[in-house]
């Protein structure tokens, strides 16, 4: 089952570097390339996203799944606007297939005005393996194990199913990027 990892840095400028490194090691650790993103809060409080797109076939897009969890974690409904726009059902999905609310608060707590996050989506067994090739950046990690009923229902709405009726299709390194050899 897929693990959304996530390492927190106390300052800008770290979870930059350190998805750089991960970016340099998808091949060596198995990760897919927009398995990788990247969330920064300025000093003023924005949140700035970096995430990278590669197009899939029949796999769920990291990208998609990157846009309800960060919906999930810091979209909070303003006056005027209707509580979730439209995607509270999404969300609801994401948060019963492991994101759930203690989660949330944790990502949230941690991600304070001049801090950093590194999120990546990683298959079992691989979160310790990467936590070990990030040391060096410092972070404090967090992981929310995805369920495969969840990600399924999930995948169910945004896609149609798996293209051959298997288990979820959602990818971090399960099979070697195009390119990469």
């Amino acid at each position: 089952m897929p693990t959304l990892s996530v390492i927190t840095y106390r300052d800008e400028t770290s979870a930059a570097t350190a998805g750089e490194q991960v970016q340099r090691l998808v091949r060596h650790l198995r990760i897919e390339p927009d398995a990788i993103a990247v969330v920064r809060r300025d000093r003023d409080g924005r949140y700035h996203l970096t995430t990278n797109h590669h197009p899939v076939g029949g796999d769920v897009a990291w990208a998609m799944v990157w846009m309800l969890v960060f919906a999930l974690l810091f979209d909070r409904p303003s006056p005027g606007r209707p509580d979730g726009a439209g995607l509270d059902a999404l969300l609801e999905l994401l948060a019963g297939s492991g994101v759930d609310e203690r989660f949330q608060a944790e990502v949230r707590d941690r991600l304070g005005p001049g801090t950093s996050a590194l999120f990546l989506g990683l298959e079992a067994g691989q979160p310790d393996r990467v936590v070990d090739v990030l040391g060096q950046y410092g972070g404090e990690a967090l992981q929310a194990t995805m369920s495969a009923a969840g990600l399924a229902a999930l995948q169910e709405v945004l896609y149609g199913g798996p293209p051959d009726g298997s288990e979820p299709a959602l990818s971090a390194g399960r099979d070697p990027v195009r390119g990469t050899g």
